[in-house]
């Protein structure tokens, strides 16, 4: 508890007797510590809350240096003034005691028997034991905090923990795009302030205490791996107290670790799911299979779903994307995300409004770079492996849009959901087999020279230009996959088979 002058005036050891400025007993604040002075302006060597102790020797023979003295130290913030009596003066000059009533600034004498060492040890001796008590408090603090992130009591459980400890203030956590994560607020001293407003007002990667709105809000930002995570707030009617202070910082230590501990929760769920997804890649899960891992995985099978991919630029920690996408989707049950091949997929709900929230979330952070692609809905899952192709399809797909639809792909996205099962190889292989076991033979010169035939429009001219051959060459060569297949590329009645048969083996690899 801090020291109060009523308090120290109360003490019988010390002989104090308050003998102006009566209206500012305990209106100035605790006294934080003792300082004694002769010096006609001792304010450049004062901070506030000090009780000055002075026996008036620079002041004692000028009426005028006496009400600047005691004006002057009364704007600095001092507690009190202590004068000695019978030292430079017999008593206090009536100059002070009437500029003390006038600033409402404590006035006590002190017997001549009494040093000023006796009332600054008494300070001393109270600021010390204050101060062993705040750390004392600090390390409780500090262990009620880790018990709570053991018990798994989340954000709210560390907020509510620390909100103990400092009564009247509010505690607000937003994360690194300004979204609120968690906010006590038994006071509701917050209650006016919008969480934007608040994200507004943060500085980033450091510390800063500001005064918004007739309220002090000190910030510090909470940094995992190379990037802030989040932002813990205090919003108080007054700035926090150097105990306080310390309070708050064991909060910030507190949201740390519980933020570093579901990242790790978040990690483990992930690489679950990247499991998976490999599995449904490779063709190797069946429906009951991946039904059996959604239940495992926290979520229940979708009576219609559809999937999202996310693309991740350099200079974006994978990390920080993913939880992003988490956070977006997690309103719309526990998110199933994961990695294939180096792109964030995630199998979500339909109907829902997913990826709009995902693009949302991406705006609000500022990642421009970052696309989302989106698949046709599905009903079975046995059709999650042409979902997860659709969306990677439309991921890929040119322009400046955020979301990507397979639907605008054309005849690409159309082949994106064909499943294999379905006879894709068996179609290839019947329109293409001969041209690709020719090619094992040479250099893969038919299947280049069908796909540059085509690219150019069957043009022969172009498509010569591009193989770098005569376009003699180039006859010879069709006429060659024409004898090898029983199709003319020439003809117009083999051109979308030839066509849906290079797109599918594009698709799916040699």
């Amino acid at each position: 508890m801090p020291l109060w002058l009523s308090e120290l005036l109360a003490d019988p050891g010390l002989g104090a007797k308050l003998v102006a400025g009566h209206a500012g007993v305990d209106r100035r604040g605790p006294i934080r510590w003792a300082h004694i002075s002769e010096l006609p302006d001792p304010t450049p060597w004062l901070e506030g809350g000090e009780l000055l102790l002075t026996t008036a020797l620079g002041v004692k023979d000028d009426e005028q240096l006496q009400r600047r003295f005691v004006a002057g130290v009364a704007d600095r913030g001092i507690v009190a003034l202590g004068f000695a009596m019978g030292v430079s003066v017999a008593d206090v000059p009536p100059a002070m005691l009437a500029a003390c009533d006038e600033h409402e600034l404590p006035l006590f004498t002190m017997p001549y028997e009494i040093p000023f060492i006796a009332v600054s040890r008494r300070v001393a001796h109270h600021a010390f034991e204050e101060h062993f008590a705040t750390l004392g408090q600090a390390v409780d603090l500090h262990r009620q905090v880790l018990a709570g992130i053991v018990r798994e009591d989340g954000l709210d459980g560390v907020l509510s923990t620390v909100a103990r400890a400092m009564p009247g203030t509010a505690l607000v956590t937003l994360d690194f795009a300004g979204g609120e994560l968690a906010r006590i607020d038994p006071s509701g001293i917050a209650e006016a302030l919008d969480p934007a407003e608040i994200w507004e007002r943060c500085p980033g990667e450091r510390t800063r205490e500001q005064q918004h709105g007739g309220r002090w809000i000190r910030s510090t930002a909470i940094v995992l791996g190379d990037h802030v995570e989040a932002v813990m707030i205090a919003i108080s009617r007054e700035p926090l107290l150097e105990h306080e202070v310390l309070l708050f910082e064991q909060g910030v230590a507190g949201v740390s670790l519980e933020l570093a501990r579901n990242r790790s929760v978040r990690e483990a769920h992930r690489t679950r799911v990247d499991e998976l997804l490999e599995e449904i890649a490779a063709g190797r899960a069946t429906a009951s299979v991946v039904e059996r891992a959604f239940v495992r995985l926290g979520a229940k099978p979708f009576e219609r779903f559809r999937v999202l991919a996310v693309d991740r630029p350099t200079g974006i920690e994978d990390a920080a994307l993913c939880t992003l996408v988490e956070d977006a989707l997690v309103a719309l049950g526990t998110p199933l995300l994961g990695h294939l091949d180096g792109t964030i997929h995630a199998v979500v709900p339909e109907p829902s409004d997913a990826a709009e929230r995902v693009a949302a979330a991406l705006d609000r952070r500022g990642w421009t770079g970052v696309h989302v692609g989106r698949s046709r809905a599905k009903s079975e899952l046995d059709a999650l492996r042409a979902a997860m192709r659709e969306a990677a399809v439309a991921l890929n797909l040119a322009g400046q849009s955020r979301i990507r639809d397979v639907d605008s792909l054309g005849l690409p996205g159309l082949l994106a959901g064909i499943r294999d099962d379905l006879g894709a190889a068996d179609f290839v292989t019947e329109v293409l087999g001969p041209i690709l076991d020719r090619d094992q033979d040479g250099s893969g010169q038919l299947i280049a020279t069908l796909r540059a035939y085509f690219a150019h429009g069957c043009r022969p001219g172009p498509a010569a230009e591009q193989l770098c051959v005569h376009r003699h060459t180039l006859t010879y060569r069709l006429d060659r996959i024409r004898e090898l297949t029983g199709r003319d590329p020439r003809s117009g009645e083999h051109l979308v088979a030839y066509g849906l048969a290079l797109e599918l083996l594009d698709r799916s690899g040699p």
